[in-house]
């Protein structure tokens, strides 16, 4: 009888044994996939995810973007509902300070005006006064930029451009190359055009939240070795051949 509850108390021991391996194991490999909050139809985001693609399955994780408004996708990432954000302008750690900035830019833009009837030359913000102007929500340089003028909150680019097209607006400020994107894929029959110089350019840096601090030694060794060969730009030229082929 002694045995046999020796046996019954070794047999229990190992069956906890395992099931706690098999669920510490299924955690190592649930942390093996990343959820990251990217801006929906922003097209700077789209040719931005390569980019992090990459250099997560460089350090041996699988990535999720997670589509959503502007502020939003900020705001889950700050949270923790998110992993991190796919990229934002420097400083924004700032005031969003659960977050880690990732010292290498995956992709760099610039902040141009858009038009159809405006024949101003726009070199500075100063210049917008008295216009009406589009933004997107969310998206920090336009919205310091633009702040105090006459100006429309837009959801997305495409949102952007319809007020626009609709005179709803004289003047949209977004990124150049998410513009020229979304004028190919949507508005090739409208006058939109750009003018003026650039307001602002920046590098855009990738996020993690604070939970996954122990990703950005792995994360600056890997970006930064594709920037040193090369391949990010790479694959942001390749990425912004494909969207303008679509």
């Amino acid at each position: 009888m002694k045995n046999f509850k020796l046996f019954l108390l070794v047999f229990g021991f190992l069956l906890l044994s395992v099931a706690g391996s098999t669920v510490a194991g299924q955690q190592t490999i649930e942390r093996k996939n990343i959820t990251i909050s990217s801006i929906g139809n922003e097209q700077t985001h789209e040719l931005a995810k390569e980019v992090v693609r990459v250099a997560y399955k460089k350090i041996g994780f699988s990535v999720e973007f997670n589509d959503l408004p502007a502020r939003r996708a900020l705001e889950w990432a700050n949270s923790g509902k998110t992993d991190g954000d796919l990229a934002r302008i420097d400083g924004t750690e700032k005031k969003f300070t659960n977050l880690i900035k990732i010292s290498t830019p995956v992709t760099e833009f610039k902040g141009v005006v858009f038009t159809q009837k405006i024949k101003k030359d726009i070199l500075s913000w100063e210049d917008l006064n008295g216009l009406s102007v589009g933004i997107i929500g969310g998206i920090q340089y336009s919205d310091i930029g633009t702040k105090g003028l006459n100006r429309i909150l837009a959801k997305d680019m495409s949102h952007l451009f319809k007020l626009l097209t609709k005179d709803r607006i004289d003047i949209a400020v977004a990124v150049l190359d998410a513009g020229k994107i979304e004028i190919y894929r949507n508005f090739k029959e409208s006058k939109i055009q750009i003018i003026g110089q650039p307001l602002y350019s920046a590098p855009l840096f990738h996020y993690v939240h604070k939970k996954n601090k122990y990703l950005v030694p792995q994360l600056e060794i890997a970006l930064q070795e594709m920037m040193e060969n090369g391949e990010i730009e790479s694959i942001r030229e390749k990425a912004l051949q494909e969207a303008l082929s679509k």
